[in-house]
């Protein structure tokens, strides 16, 4: 890698353009110079479309993180919500309720759409939309193009949505269902932006917040097991819980074992009683008896 890094004369030149896309910006251009002759004003006009075109068309090479378990973003864009949601019956997911990870990217963000994961694709869908709605101001609205996808990894899954305008095509889907993908690789192509829903099972390890920008393929967003703490966790002392800077609710660390208490030894020796214990006698006391046994003595005489 490193040799291949040291003779590539653009390391940095990591984005381009679709071939597709360069033949639409090409003609629209085109169209924008017949409109400009015909009236000047309408040149504009014909000038957005051929921008549309090359943002439709931007793509990014990216590098996946080497992450043991590791989930990444999807797409690029923002993170707009993070909650518990019904998961929708095209993703087959194996439970009825999981986070959910709603991802907003601009128009002019790169096309291209990585997988979470590495694994199999369990289930996959596309419904195209309707040209009545080009535009998609709300994810849940009617007419507007769907995938799904579902990736499985020993039993782990991860589950993605993506929502765009209808006037297609829109979403293009390159795996197919039963195959094998790895963490970072594109799966399919999204143009000029739209929604990503992130579906992972209850009790996920989570690395993300809301208002957090992401870039697809690199941006670690959980991980499939969490037994311990996560980047995006940290520690109140005061409160002495550990408390998640997503919001979530606190969890309260495990009890550590209790130090056991001093053992206190206790002596059989026979000790004598405060009252059994003599006390060395005066010697005043002893003189005066000697002179009183002197004095005796002496009347005996």
């Amino acid at each position: 890698m490193a040799d291949d890094l040291d003779r590539r004369a653009m390391p940095w030149l990591k984005s381009g353009f679709d071939w597709e896309g360069v033949a639409a910006a090409a003609g629209a251009f085109l169209i924008a110079l017949l409109l400009g002759w015909i009236w000047s004003p309408l040149f504009w006009i014909g000038f957005a479309g051929f921008l549309a075109a090359l943002a439709a068309g931007r793509w990014s090479q990216r590098t996946p993180p080497d992450i043991v378990e590791g989930i990444v973003a999807p797409c690029d864009g923002v993170i707009v919500s993070i909650e518990l949601s019904d998961v929708p019956n095209e993703l087959r997911f194996a439970g009825q309720t999981a986070t959910r990870i709603r991802i907003a990217s601009s128009p002019v963000s790169t096309n291209k759409i990585y997988a979470p994961i590495a694994g199999s694709v369990d289930a996959l869908g596309l419904s195209q939309g309707e040209a009545s709605v080009p535009l998609a101001m709300n994810p849940e609205d009617e007419g507007l193009t769907r995938a799904f996808a579902t990736f499985e990894s020993q039993g782990e899954q991860v589950g993605v949505r993506l929502v765009s305008g209808g006037l297609g095509p829109r979403i293009e889907l390159h795996v197919e269902a039963g195959g094998i993908t790895r963490l970072g690789k594109v799966f399919a192509t999204r143009r000029l932006g739209g929604w990503c829903d992130v579906y992972l099972a209850s009790g996920r390890g989570l690395m993300v917040w809301e208002g957090q920008s992401v870039i697809g393929g690199e941006t670690v967003i959980g991980r499939l097991k969490a037994d311990t703490l996560h980047a995006g966790d940290f520690f109140d002392a005061d409160e002495a819980v550990i408390v998640d800077a997503r919001g979530a609710a606190p969890v309260t660390p495990p009890a550590a074992d209790p130090e056991p208490e001093p053992e206190v030894e206790f002596f059989d020796d026979d000790y004598p009683e405060p009252d059994e214990v003599s006390v060395p006698e005066d010697p005043a006391a002893i003189f005066a008896r000697l002179r009183e046994a002197a004095r005796k003595h002496g009347e005996s005489d």
